[in-house]
């Protein structure tokens, strides 16, 4: 009895703790055993595959969405002749709601010692009416309906064509002297023809301010 236990004491007991130390071992190398990871593709990376090439002259068509759009470009206006002619200065546009404007009319040659055609002076006087415009639209709301002031002055033949001299007002329906005196000095900027073969004439023109096609005072 005393031989079998020391037979397991010596043989048995070493055996399983052996076989106990070795399959700790194993399991702990199959636990701690390192991965390795799954090698890396080595070469350069796959080109993207292009167009073929097309023959010389051949047209591509747009790719659909990506067209710029077709815009016409606006016509070119050509720029106004310089100088303008005087006789084409248009009148200004009226004060808010007054259809009034200074409209035209035929000059009174009433003495003359040269020869000088009315139609020059009314084409000469027309290109200061926006002047004239405005010194009627200053006093527009206090006088209302057709309003005339008329004018004389004399002409004479000076080193650039014709000068105004000796100018006065013969007569007003607009009882305010400075549209009076701004009808006036507005004959200041007037080119005149000069008298032909010098001398000089006397002109009486009156600015009518008057709705177009109604007959002033």
């Amino acid at each position: 009895m005393s031989d079998r236990s020391s037979l397991i004491r010596w043989l048995v007991i070493p055996g399983v703790s052996l076989g106990v130390l070795i399959l700790s071992a194993a399991l702990s190398y199959w636990l701690t055993r390192p991965v390795h990871d799954e090698p890396l593709p080595v070469g350069p990376p796959p080109a993207e595959e292009l167009p073929a090439p097309q023959p010389p002259g051949t047209r591509i068509a747009p790719t659909p969405g990506l067209s710029p759009p077709s815009v016409t470009p606006p016509p070119v206006q050509p720029p106004p002749g310089f100088p303008s002619s005087r006789t084409d200065v248009p009148a200004p546009p009226a004060a808010s709601g007054d259809p009034r404007r200074v409209v035209e009319v035929e000059p009174v040659v009433e003495s003359k010692t040269g020869r000088i055609h009315a139609d020059d002076i009314r084409a000469a006087i027309q290109a200061v009416t926006p002047l004239v415009q405005q010194c009627f639209e200053d006093a527009a709301q206090r006088n209302r309906g057709p309003q005339t002031v008329k004018l004389r002055f004399t002409v004479e033949a000076g080193n650039e064509g014709g000068v105004m001299s000796a100018g006065e007002l013969v007569s007003s329906t607009i009882p305010d002297p400075f549209v009076q005196a701004c009808a006036l000095d507005s004959l200041l900027d007037v080119r005149f023809p000069a008298p032909f073969g010098g001398g000089k004439a006397t002109v009486v023109y009156p600015f009518e301010f008057r709705v177009p096609g109604e007959t002033g005072r």
